[in-house]
C-alpha cells in the first residue's frame, strides 16, 4: 500500500457514484450495453454452430478461440493503450466490432462455418485491444474518491450482463432466429460508441517507451510495487483452482446433481446473482484494499469446498453464489490496487500483462481439469481446486500484513 493510498480520502459507494460521477455512468453503460450484446452472440452462435456441424468440437474450439488472440495480443494491447488515446482506441474497437458482429450473418450453411472462426477471432481481438485502454480510462474519469466504487460496479455490471445477457439472448435466438441476435450485438456496439464519444475523458501523457522497451517498463513498475507483485502472484495462483471451478459448473448441473440444463442455469444464475451483491458491499472493503482482497479469496475457496460437498443442487447453488461475492468482492479490490498503484501512463500495459498470466493460467487450468474429470470425481476436483483458491488467499494475507508492518 502506497502512502498515498493510505491517506486516501474516503470511499465513495457504488451507487452513489453512478450519481457523483455521471461521465463514467455514460461510459459504464456503453459497456453494459455491449455486454449484454456479447450474450446474445454467444448464445446464439454455440446454437448455430451446433446445428450446422452437428458437432461438440465446433463449439469448443469457438471457446477456445476466446482465449488464443488475448494472450498473443496482450502485450501490444496494453502498449498501445498507453501511448495512443484511449478514447479513440475504445470507439475505433466498437465500430470495428459491429462489422465483426455483422459477418456472422454470411454463415448460412455448414460451408461457411469458417466465417464463425473469422468473426469470432476478430471479436475477440478487439476486446484484447478495448479492455486495457478503457482500464485506464477509469482512473482517469474519476476522482480518487469514486475510484473503488467504480471498480464494484464494473462488477455488478458483470453479473446483470451475464443474467440478462444468457436469458434474453436465448429466448431471442430461440424464438426470433440468431439472426436478430447478430443484429442486436452489432447495435449494442454501435450504442456503446456513441456513448463512449458523449464523455469528455481527460488526456492521460503517453508513455515515451517503444516496443520491448513498454513491456519492460512494466515489469519493472511491477517489480518496484510490492502491492502489484502481489496482484501479479495472485493473478497466476487464484486461476489454477478457479479454471476448475468454472469447469465443473456444468459438470455439477448435469452430472453431478442430475438436472441437465436447468441445473446449469441455476448454478450460472446465481454466480450473476453473486457478482452483483459483491460489486454492491466491495466499496465497504477499500480501505484496507490487500487484506480484503487475501479475505476475500479465503471465502471464497472455502465456499467452493463446501459447494463441492452439497447433497442437493440448490445448497451447491448457495455456496457458489456466495463464493462468487467474495470473489467479486477481490476482484473489485484488485482492480482498486492496480489502478492506484500504477502510474498514469502505464496502466494499460500492466492491466494487459497481468490479465495475460492470469489469462494462461486460467486457460491450463481449464484444460487440465478436463482431463482430470476421467481419473477424478468432480466433488473431488472441486474440493482441491477451492483449497488451491484458499490457499492463494492464505498466502496473499500473510504478505498483506507484512507490507502493512512494513509501512507501519
Amino acid at each position: 500500500m502506497s502512502a498515498a493510498q493510505a491517506t486516501a480520502p474516503r470511499t465513495t459507494g457504488a451507487l452513489a457514484t453512478l450519481r457523483a460521477e455521471p461521465a463514467y455512468a455514460r461510459l459504464l453503460l456503453g459497456g453494459f450495453i455491449s455486454g449484454v450484446g456479447d450474450w446474445f452472440n454467444t448464445v446464439a452462435l454455440l446454437g448455430l454452430l451446433l446445428r450446422l456441424t452437428g458437432s461438440p468440437l465446433a463449439v469448443g474450439a469457438s471457446l477456445a478461440i476466446r482465449s488464443a488472440p488475448r494472450l498473443l495480443l496482450a502485450p501490444a494491447a496494453g502498449a498501445l493503450a498507453d501511448r495512443a488515446p484511449r478514447k479513440l482506441i475504445v470507439v475505433a474497437c466498437d465500430i470495428l466490432s459491429v462489422l465483426a458482429a455483422l459477418s456472422f450473418l454470411l454463415v448460412t450453411d455448414a460451408s461457411r462455418v469458417w466465417l464463425v472462426w473469422v468473426g469470432l477471432t476478430a471479436l475477440v481481438a478487439l476486446g484484447a485491444f478495448r479492455e486495457p485502454a478503457r482500464a485506464g480510462i477509469t482512473p482517469a474519469l474519476v476522482r480518487p474518491e469514486s475510484l473503488a466504487g467504480a471498480n464494484a460496479l464494473e462488477g455488478m455490471a458483470g453479473g446483470s450482463v451475464m443474467l440478462l445477457g444468457a436469458a434474453l439472448g436465448g429466448l431471442v435466438s430461440s424464438w426470433l432466429g440468431p439472426d436478430l441476435a447478430f443484429i442486436i450485438n452489432a447495435a449494442s456496439f454501435a450504442i456503446s460508441a456513441a456513448l463512449t464519444l458523449s464523455v469528455a475523458i481527460p488526456r492521460t501523457p503517453p508513455t515515451r517507451a517503444r516496443g520491448l522497451a513498454a513491456l519492460v517498463e512494466a515489469s519493472a513498475i511491477i517489480r518496484r510495487s510490492p502491492a502489484l507483485r502481489l496482484l501479479l502472484a495472485l493473478a497466476i495462483l487464484w486461476p489454477v483452482g478457479g479454471g476448475a471451478t468454472n469447469t465443473l459448473i456444468s459438470v455439477y448441473g448435469a452430472q453431478v446433481f442430475h438436472a441437465g440444463d436447468q441445473g446449469i442455469g441455476t448454478l450460472y444464475a446465481a454466480i450473476g446473482v453473486g457478482l452483483l451483491l459483491g460489486g454492491l458491499v466491495a466499496p465497504r472493503f477499500a480501505h484496507r484494499p490487500q487484506l480484503a482482497l487475501a479475505a476475500a479469496f479465503v471465502a471464497d475457496g472455502a465456499l467452493q469446498v463446501a459447494a463441492s460437498r452439497a447433497p442437493w443442487l440448490g445448497l451447491a447453488a448457495l455456496g457458489i453464489g456466495l463464493s462468487t461475492v467474495a470473489a467479486g468482492i477481490g476482484n473489485a479490490n484488485a482492480s482498486t490496487i492496480l489502478m492506484r498503484e500504477s502510474p498514469p501512463d502505464a496502466i494499460g500495459r500492466v492491466f494487459a500483462l497481468e490479465d495475460a498470466l492470469s489469462s494462461v493460467t486460467f486457460t491450463l487450468s481449464v484444460i487440465a481439469s478436463g482431463a482430470l474429470l476421467s481419473v477424478i470425481a468432480p466433488r473431488t476436483l472441486g474440493a482441491l481446486a477451492g483449497a488451491i483458491i484458499a490457499i492463494g488467499g492464505l498466502l496473499t494475507a500473510l504478505a498483506a500484513r507484512r507490507m502493512l508492518w512494513d509501512e507501519g
